[in-house]
């Protein structure tokens, strides 16, 4: 067979086509092979950055949480300083109610060791906010304690030194803290109990300020 100008010896030409068409092919099955692989990739980066945050979720909710903490006695933004102390206060945080996740009940004491004010405590915790490392809850409890309901009328109108007017009172608090592993942390903590006036007569308050350790078991 006679070899003709532009077209290859010993063939069609198909090997030729093939290497043309092989840079023009190349891009296309690259983005179709990109286009199904990213997605999945992404997913697979996503679900790994995430899966920490869910480790520390799921050690700390579904446990009971033991704090440990060292507090200042009528120590805060609304005390009078009428009392002292450093004051040991221990708790229990339950695992979240069914209904509502972000609610936790916790059961607690604070004990002064001077001869002031010791309280017993149960109430709830709600989850402000919560990251892999850092959480905000407001607490807010019943609280029962041994200080005195009534004390001098004089000292209590000209220094605000006063009884606490009931056994029983509401207690708030806030409490700021950061994650040392997926089953443990240490916070700020402040608390205060008064009734706010809610009844006549004398209203102490007490404030709490420390730090707290908390350990999930």
């Amino acid at each position: 067979m006679a070899w003709r100008p532009g077209r290859p010896a010993g063939g069609s030409g198909s090997a030729f086509h093939s290497r043309e068409q092989a840079p023009a092919l190349m891009p296309k099955r690259f983005h179709r092979l990109r286009s199904i692989r990213l997605p999945g990739l992404w997913l697979v980066i996503a679900l790994g950055l995430h899966a920490p945050a869910c480790a520390t979720e799921i050690a700390t909710s579904s446990k009971r949480i033991l704090a440990i903490g060292v507090i200042a006695h009528d120590r805060g933004p609304a005390s009078d300083h009428h009392e002292n102390g450093v004051d040991l206060n221990l708790e229990i945080q339950y695992p979240p109610l069914a209904f509502a996740d972000s609610l936790r009940p916790h059961l607690g004491v604070t004990l002064n060791f001077v001869g002031d004010t010791s309280m017993a405590y149960a109430g709830l915790s709600y989850h402000v906010r919560e990251t892999r490392q850092w959480f905000a809850d407001l607490l807010l409890s019943v609280a029962a304690h041994d200080g005195p309901l009534h004390k001098d009328p004089e000292g209590c109108r000209l220094y605000s030194d006063c009884g606490y007017g009931i056994r029983i009172m509401p207690r708030f608090g806030l409490e700021t803290g950061y994650r040392i592993s997926a089953a443990r942390s240490v916070s700020l903590f402040v608390d205060h109990m008064s009734h706010k006036g809610i009844i006549g007569g004398e209203n102490e308050g007490l404030d709490h300020v420390g730090v707290r350790y908390l350990q999930a078991y």
